[in-house]
């Protein structure tokens, strides 16, 4: 900050802006509060979705851990139909 003159006592605040001590002190202010209020949303969204993550986690493994592991059988009869053209074909070179 620099005093141009005594008799005015204008004050320049960096970055070649012009607005006064006051001005400067709130835009100060303001870009904290900011990068505050941006630093615990984030915390809080990223708070949110380890939770919801952990809720499906546990919601899986309880449900996985409901049933026991069997294989599923399938009980089926079927018919080989041999119509003999398939020997034809491999006795003729």
């Amino acid at each position: 900050m620099n005093y141009r003159t005594t008799q005015t006592r204008y004050l320049e605040m960096g970055f070649g802006r012009r607005g006064g001590f006051w001005p400067g002190i709130v835009a100060v202010l303001s870009g904290i509060i900011v990068i505050v209020l941006a630093v615990l949303f984030s915390a809080l969204f990223l708070g949110l979705f380890v939770a919801i993550a952990a809720g499906l986690m546990v919601r899986a493994w309880l449900f996985g851990r409901g049933k026991p592991a069997q294989p599923k059988v399938i009980d089926a009869e079927y018919t080989v139909v041999d119509s003999g053209e398939s020997q034809a074909r491999r006795s003729k070179p």
